[in-house]
């Protein structure tokens, strides 16, 4: 009796046919890949807007190497702000010296306020102030008090994001009373909680160091803020006699809070 051979089918998907079918494939979709710079699994048009007409990187806009994706992305990593900044140089000298908006942030994520693939006709620029948290917007100035209440427009219009005054003279006018007389550091007296009352937050000298409570501003400064008088409560005879009894001369009488900062006799 013959001894018969079982031959055991290969299965097709290992057949050798297949194989060099699936190379050819993984060949054509290579080259395609090559060819179109990876444009082939893009989830969508880049940008073409521009808000300058200086070019970045010898680009005029994102969508100007929408067939080179390695242009913004790294291979299986993603989006990566050393590729951002190869081109934006401007931003990369903001990181590098800790200066500007982009210099104060903690982390760089470009993709997470400049979100792209959304369209030729999509803003950058807007969508990062869309984009743009709370927590980033107090690197350079904390919305606390009344200014938590304000629109992004009160300050930002014309959708102007750059170079806008952090100062209170930048937005509130100077108001009558106080023309001449106090400067422009507002945050000496006024809180961003509210301009009344004035907490004179950074008035060295007591205002309840003698016996009368709290004294109002013109017994001190007469004509001006930034000049003082004792005279009004200390009678200006009876001062220079007890110095002179010191032996300090008249003309040494110019400065009283200098041996007086809190108000109480040495």
């Amino acid at each position: 009796m013959k001894q018969q051979r079982l031959i055991q089918r290969q299965h097709p998907l290992f057949s050798p046919i297949a194989l060099l079918m699936t190379a050819v494939l993984i060949l054509l979709l290579a080259l395609l890949l090559w060819q179109t710079g990876g444009r082939l699994f893009s989830p969508g048009d880049l940008s073409s807007m521009a808000r300058s007409p200086q070019q970045s990187g010898g680009f005029a806009n994102h969508a100007a190497f929408a067939d080179d994706c390695t242009q913004c992305h790294d291979p299986f990593v993603g989006v990566t702000a050393v590729r951002c900044e190869t081109c934006h140089v401007n931003i990369a000298r903001q990181r590098e010296s800790g200066t500007g908006l982009h210099g104060r942030l903690a982390t760089p994520d470009c993709a997470a306020c400049h979100v792209e693939h959304q369209g030729h006709d999509f803003d950058l620029y807007a969508a990062a102030f869309d984009q743009f948290s709370s927590e980033h917007h107090a690197a350079l100035f904390p919305l606390h008090g009344q200014h938590a209440t304000l629109e992004c427009t009160d300050c930002h219009q014309n959708e102007q994001y750059a170079g806008i005054p952090a100062t209170c003279v930048g937005c509130h006018a100077e108001p009558d009373l106080h023309k001449g007389l106090l400067g422009t550091d507002c945050a000496r007296c006024h809180t961003p909680e509210g301009w009344q009352p004035a907490l004179l937050t950074d008035h060295t000298f007591p205002l309840d160091h003698g016996d009368k409570g709290q004294i109002p501003c013109a017994t001190c400064h007469t004509t001006t803020f930034t000049v003082y008088t004792c005279d009004n409560c200390h009678e200006p005879a009876k001062m220079i006699e007890e110095h002179q009894q010191e032996g300090i001369a008249p003309a040494e009488l110019t400065n009283c809070i200098e041996c007086h900062p809190t108000g109480e006799e040495k």
